[in-house]
Order: structure tokens, then C-alpha cells, then sequence
């Protein structure tokens, strides 16, 4: 049972990266007449994400979790909200948000390099320390915001690093995954 469940977070895991790398392309390869839809697109998501999870929380036990879990579904609502109703602002709010992920995954990443990948004999946990080290930077690049002040530009931007993320991710989860059969 537990290495089901297990096997799951994994396969969610990498799910989660290849559904990120294929909106980082979309991002990239989508011109900028069509933002406003990608960004309405953005807020039905959201809303629909928040919708299903609430759903859930009807349909569970109504443990701790159960209630954290709602919490972030109705942050989630009022995010997809505001996104639709403020369009125009949503690129720079998405790069500030998307700077921070990008520091707190490459800082999370540097803590699985030092503590899992290394105690575990990886012969590579050092190439996990270094991409997690770009991915912190990239994400104070992505705050500080000095070149990129076009929306084509700051989308393509944002894409890559969403790609280049997506990627660290699936390399992280490989390395750090203590099982070899799951």
C-alpha cells in the first residue's frame, strides 16, 4: 500500500514537469495577440482547479489536511478571479510569483542535493547542487526584471524558465528517488 502510493507522488510528480514543459512551449511559441486568451484560459483553470478541489473537500473525512487543502482551493478561486477580472496586470504579478516559486523550488532542490541525493552515494548529487543554484538565480533574475519590459519578451522569458524548472524537477525526483522499483 505505501509503495503504491509512493509510485503515485511520482508519477504525479513527473506529470506535474511534463504538463509545466509543454505550457513553457506554448508560452514561448504563442504570439502576443493571442495573451489575452491564454490569460482568460489562465483564470477558468484556476477557477476549475479551485471548483474540483473544493469538490473533494465535500467528499472527504474533513481531517487537517482535508481543511488545508480547501483553504488553498479558495486562494486558488480568488486567485483564478482575479485574474480574469485584471488582465492587464496579470504578466508582471506572474513574473513576481513565478520568480519567488523559482527561488523556493531552487532552495528546496539545493536542501534534496545536500540532504538525500549526497547521504545517498549519488555519484551526481553536485550537478543536482549546481542546476538547483541556477534555478535560484534564475528566479532573482526574474524578480529584479532589468532587460524584459515587453510582454513578448517577458512570456518567452518566463517560458524558458518554466521549461528549464520543469526539467530540474523531473532530474531532482529522479535522483532523489530512493526506490528503484516503484
Amino acid at each position: 500500500m505505501l509503495f503504491q502510493e509512493l509510485g503515485k507522488m511520482k508519477r504525479t510528480w513527473i506529470m506535474t514537469s511534463i504538463i509545466l514543459i509543454a505550457f513553457g512551449i506554448v508560452m514561448i511559441l504563442c504570439p502576443v495577440s493571442y495573451m489575452g486568451m491564454m490569460i482568460s484560459a489562465l483564470g477558468y483553470v484556476l477557477l476549475v482547479w479551485a471548483v474540483v478541489m473544493g469538490l473533494d473537500y465535500l467528499a472527504s473525512k474533513k481531517t487537517l489536511m482535508n481543511y488545508i487543502t480547501l483553504t488553498f482551493s479558495l486562494f486558488i478561486g480568488i486567485l483564478g478571479l482575479f485574474v480574469l477580472v485584471h488582465r492587464r496586470d496579470v504578466l508582471p504579478i506572474l513574473c513576481l510569483l513565478f520568480g519567488l516559486f523559482l527561488i523556493f523550488e531552487g532552495l528546496s532542490d539545493l536542501f534534496n542535493a545536500f540532504v538525500y541525493a549526497r547521504r545517498a552515494g549519488q555519484a551526481a548529487w553536485w550537478f543536482l547542487a549546481i542546476l538547483s543554484v541556477l534555478t535560484i538565480a534564475m528566479g532573482v533574475v526574474l524578480l529584479v526584471n532589468p532587460w524584459w519590459d515587453t510582454p513578448s519578451a517577458l512570456k518567452q522569458v518566463i517560458g524558458g524558465m518554466m521549461l528549464f524548472s520543469s526539467l530540474v524537477s523531473i532530474i531532482r525526483t529522479i535522483m532523489t528517488w530512493p526506490f528503484k522499483s516503484v
